[in-house]
C-alpha cells in the first residue's frame, strides 16, 4: 500500500510539472485550433493512452472534448493562472471568466487550484466563478474556440485585411512581422471636376498638358508587439514616378523622379478584444525624409524642379489618427478603418499638402483554409495645397498650380489572400493581391484621371 501511494504521488508530481517540461512555447501547436502555444498560464493538456493533446487555452480543450468520452483520458490538466502555469487537475479546478484576464482564444478564462485564490482575484477583477461541470455546461452550445477570432487566428487567410490596408491588426506580446508591398498606379488623361479635360482646354491656360503618369511604390514594414495591447510599426516607402507630357507645339517629353519617400512610425493600441470582434486605435507620425526638390531635364529647361505630385515626400511632419474595427464569423470577416492625416507647419519650399481623410470598408470570405477573396471600398478626401513653391511656374502646367490640388475619390477593390496554415512549412508567410478601380472622382481644377491600382505583398510573422 505504501508503495502504491508513493508511485501515485510521484506520478502526480510528474504530471503537475508538465507546464515547464512538456509544453514548448512557440513550437507546440494547439490540438484544437492549430495555433502555437505562447502562454503557459492558459495552457491545457488531455492525455490518453496514445497521445498527449496540447491546447493553448482552456476553451480549446473544452471544445475539443465535446462529444468525446472523458473516461478515455488518463488526465485532463489545466494551467493554474496564479502559479505561473503549473498544471493541475482540470476536474477539480475553479474557473474564472473575467474580462480583465484575456485568454488566447477570447473566452477570458483562467483556472485556479485554490477556491480562495480564485475568489480573491474575482473580487479584484470581477467576473464569474465556475467548477468543471458548470464550465462544460456553459460551453455545450457555445462557439468558443472555433476558428473565428479575428485577432488571434492569424493562420486564417482572411485574418489580415486586404493587402492594401495598413495597420489593421495587433500582434501577441513579442510578436514580430516584416512585410514588403509593391503598388503601381496608372493615370491617363485629365479631369476638370468630374469631366474629361482635353489638351486644347488645358493649353488655353497652360503651356504643357500631362498625358499619362505611373507611380510605382515599394513599402517595407516592420511590426513588433511589446504587449498584447500595443503593436508598433515602421513603414518606409521607395517611389518611382514617370510622367509623359505634351507642350503646345505638340512635342512630347517625359520626366521622372525616384528615391526614398517619407518614413512613418505607427502605434496600434487595442481597446476591445472580444471573441469575434476587435477595435484598436491607430496613430502615426510621418517623418519628412522624402525629397521635395526632385528635378529633371525638360525641353524648356535643364534640371527643372518637378511639380508637386512628382515630389517624393511631403516635407512636413504629419500626424495620422484613427481607428480600426474588425469582426469575423466562421468563414466571413469584415472591417472598417478611418484615418485622418493632419499636416503640420510649412515645408522648406514654402507650402504644405492638404489634410487627408480616408475611410476603408472591406469584407472577405475564406474559400478554403488557404485562400480568401475580398472586396473593399476606399473613400478619400484630400484638401488642397496651401502656400506655393516660388520656383514653380503656375502657368507652366496644371500640376504646378496649387489651384489644381485636392480631390474626392472612391475606389473599389477586389483581392485575395493566401495563407499556408499553421502546419505548413511556409506557415509564417502570407501573400496578398488586390486590384482597384476608381468609381467616383471629383477633382479641384484640372488634375490627372486615375485609371487603376495594383498591389501585391508578402507578410512574414513570427
Amino acid at each position: 500500500m505504501k508503495f502504491i501511494l508513493t508511485v501515485t504521488t510521484l506520478l502526480w508530481l510528474t504530471l503537475s510539472s508538465y507546464g515547464q517540461d512538456i509544453i514548448n512555447t512557440g513550437k507546440d501547436q494547439c490540438s484544437h485550433c492549430n495555433m502555437f502555444i505562447r502562454d503557459t498560464q492558459f495552457a491545457a493538456l488531455a492525455i490518453d493512452a496514445d497521445k498527449t493533446h496540447k491546447f493553448d487555452a482552456i476553451e480549446c480543450m473544452v471544445n475539443f472534448l465535446k462529444g468525446k468520452d472523458e473516461s478515455v483520458f488518463n488526465k485532463l490538466l489545466v494551467a493554474d493562472y496564479s502559479s505561473g502555469g503549473k498544471l493541475i487537475d482540470a476536474t477539480g479546478a475553479t474557473y474564472l471568466k473575467s474580462k480583465e484576464i484575456a485568454s488566447p482564444m477570447g473566452a477570458y478564462l483562467s483556472a485556479y487550484s485554490s477556491l480562495e485564490v480564485a475568489e480573491k482575484i474575482k473580487n479584484e477583477k470581477g467576473g464569474e466563478l465556475m467548477n468543471w461541470n458548470e464550465l462544460k455546461a456553459r460551453f455545450k452550445d457555445s462557439n468558443f474556440g472555433l476558428l473565428s477570432h479575428p485577432t488571434h487566428h492569424h493562420h486564417r487567410p482572411d485574418a489580415y485585411a486586404p493587402i492594401g490596408i495598413m495597420g489593421d491588426h495587433l500582434h501577441h506580446k513579442n510578436g514580430f512581422m516584416v512585410s514588403i508591398r509593391y503598388m503601381t498606379m496608372d493615370m491617363e488623361g485629365n479631369l476638370s471636376g468630374s469631366s474629361d479635360a482635353t489638351n486644347m482646354e488645358i493649353f488655353q491656360d497652360y503651356m504643357v498638358a500631362p498625358q499619362s503618369m505611373r507611380m510605382d511604390m515599394i513599402m517595407v514594414g516592420v511590426m513588433y508587439a511589446p504587449s498584447d495591447k500595443l503593436t508598433l510599426m515602421l513603414m518606409q516607402n521607395f517611389l518611382k514616378n514617370d510622367m509623359d507630357l505634351n507642350n503646345m507645339m505638340g512635342m512630347g517629353f517625359s520626366t521622372k523622379s525616384n528615391g526614398m519617400g517619407d518614413l512613418k512610425i505607427s502605434a496600434l493600441y487595442g481597446l476591445v478584444n472580444k471573441q469575434n470582434t476587435s477595435f484598436h486605435l491607430n496613430g502615426a507620425i510621418n517623418l519628412p525624409v522624402g525629397d521635395i526638390e526632385s528635378r529633371d531635364d525638360t525641353p524648356m529647361m535643364e534640371n527643372m524642379k518637378l511639380p508637386y505630385p512628382m515630389q517624393l515626400g511631403s516635407g512636413t511632419t504629419d500626424l495620422t489618427l484613427g481607428g480600426t474595427y474588425k469582426g469575423a464569423s466562421n468563414k466571413l470577416s469584415w472591417g472598417v478603418q478611418q484615418l485622418s492625416t493632419f499636416r503640420t507647419g510649412e515645408n522648406s519650399e514654402g507650402y504644405r499638402f492638404g489634410n487627408l481623410y480616408e475611410l476603408n470598408a472591406w469584407t472577405a470570405y475564406s474559400v478554403s483554409n488557404w485562400v480568401s477573396v475580398s472586396a473593399r471600398m476606399h473613400g478619400l478626401n484630400l484638401k488642397g495645397i496651401s502656400g506655393t513653391d516660388e520656383e514653380l511656374n503656375p502657368m507652366m502646367a496644371p500640376l504646378a498650380n496649387t489651384r489644381n490640388s485636392g480631390y474626392s475619390r472612391i475606389r473599389s477593390y477586389l483581392g485575395t489572400n493566401f495563407s499556408f496554415g499553421e502546419k505548413a512549412f511556409f506557415r509564417d508567410f502570407k501573400i496578398g493581391f488586390e486590384y482597384g478601380l476608381p468609381i467616383f472622382q471629383d477633382v479641384k481644377g484640372i488634375q490627372m484621371d486615375e485609371q487603376h491600382t495594383i498591389t501585391a505583398g508578402l507578410r512574414y510573422s513570427i
